[in-house]
Formats: structure tokens, C-alpha cells, sequence
């Protein structure tokens, strides 16, 4: 039997008749469709891909300092 993954790349999954299917492919919960956009935990409660999900800080601080200082005028 070929059993089908949750598209989530974190996620351990397996998917059912009753996937939620969003850009063609099948996920196992609406926060994995989702890609864990609040944090929200995996519907299975051993699977921690939410967690996975979340943004670390170092990345969060990457981010912000490769964007600063977005508002200072263009220079003539």
C-alpha cells in the first residue's frame, strides 16, 4: 500500500481520503495548508512541524538588519 504525505515539508503525516487539497497538493490540517502562518500546532499531537515552522530569531534579526534602513530618502 502507498501511503501519501502531508505536503508540509516538517510534517510526518500521513494524508487521507479527507486531505485538504490547496495548489495540488494534500495536507492533513488546515495549519499545515496553512504553513503554520500563526504558529498553530499540527492537528497530531506526536507531530511537531509547527514547530519547525516557527521563525528562529537569529532569522528574524537576519531579516530585519538585511532590510534596515528601508526608510531613509534615495540618495540624489
Amino acid at each position: 500500500m502507498n501511503e501519501q504525505r502531508c505536503a508540509c515539508p516538517e510534517c510526518s503525516c500521513a494524508v487521507d481520503q479527507n486531505a485538504l487539497m490547496q495548489g495540488g497538493q494534500a495536507y492533513c490540517c488546515e495549519a499545515c495548508a496553512t504553513g503554520h502562518r500563526n504558529a498553530e500546532p499540527c492537528r497530531m499531537s506526536d507531530c511537531k512541524c509547527g514547530a519547525a515552522m516557527r521563525p528562529s530569531e537569529h532569522r528574524v534579526d537576519n531579516a530585519l538588519e538585511e532590510t534596515f534602513p528601508a526608510s531613509d530618502p534615495i540618495s540624489p
